[in-house]
């Protein structure tokens, strides 16, 4: 099975296809970003996933002798100028009887909520939508992949959603808060939201932790929607205009 993953970032969703085709698959990840390509490089050899190569490249320039059998992206529509086009290039890469899928963060207000509510866990979730939204394209395309798809001229995509929930010491929804805080703590001061002294970053996790078991809350984080489709011999032409 050969994958093709767009706007593949630090590697993640690369390495976790790299599981599902084994070591007779092949999975390639581009991405704009030369410094997530060399991290992503990095954790792949370390990994001893030989099966997973990553590129420097723009899907808008990205051409390949052979067709894919799956196409996926995670959280790359929402940097589309235009998804529509982005979408009918991704479409041409798959081969007839392979998969499109695409998964992206709903990004509303609140992203993400707390019972009883916890003021870390608020704040972290309004500085990760004010940097996203900041950066971001098309900020609401979790909400329109339907009409994306048919604008694009691609069948109905099939549609999941989900959102992950947790509480209690072990749960990993401090960690994800934390790292989530970590990423776009940088946009954020560059925003003027936030300065250096505004939180101290090594200790937001163990402090979330801490307040949420004082006050035994339950953490519910962003909804996730994916929308994917099966090219059954549908061709779609990258260049054209719907």
């Amino acid at each position: 099975m050969q994958v093709l993953d767009l706007g593949s970032g630090a590697g993640d969703v690369a390495m976790l296809a790299a599981e599902y085709v084994g070591v007779n698959g092949n999975v390639l990840g581009i991405d704009l970003s030369e410094q997530a390509v060399e991290l992503a490089r990095y954790r792949v050899l370390e990994a001893g996933l030989q099966q997973v190569r990553f590129e420097v490249c723009d899907i808008k320039d990205f051409s390949s002798p052979c067709l894919f059998d799956c196409v996926i992206g995670r959280y790359v529509m929402v940097h589309q100028s235009d998804p529509v086009a982005f979408l009918r290039k991704a479409a041409s890469l798959v081969k007839p009887g392979g998969v499109l899928a695409l998964h992206e963060i709903l990004l509303v207000d609140p992203l993400i909520e707390s019972h009883p509510a916890i003021a870390m866990w608020s704040r972290a979730g309004d500085w990760i939508v004010a940097a996203i939204r900041a950066r971001a394209s098309h900020h609401d395309i979790a909400a329109n992949m339907v009409e994306s798809f048919f604008e694009a001229g691609l069948p109905y995509p099939e549609l999941s959603c989900e959102r992950p929930i947790g509480g209690g010491k072990d749960s990993l929804m401090y960690r994800w808060a934390s790292e989530g805080v970590k990423a776009v703590y940088p946009h954020l001061i560059r925003m003027g939201l936030a300065t250096p002294e505004t939180e101290d970053l090594d200790t937001f996790e163990s402090r979330l932790r801490s307040q949420a078991l004082d006050t035994h809350a339950q953490l519910l984080g962003p909804t996730q929607i994916t929308a994917w489709v099966r090219m059954e011999n549908h061709k779609v032409d990258p260049t054209e205009n719907r």
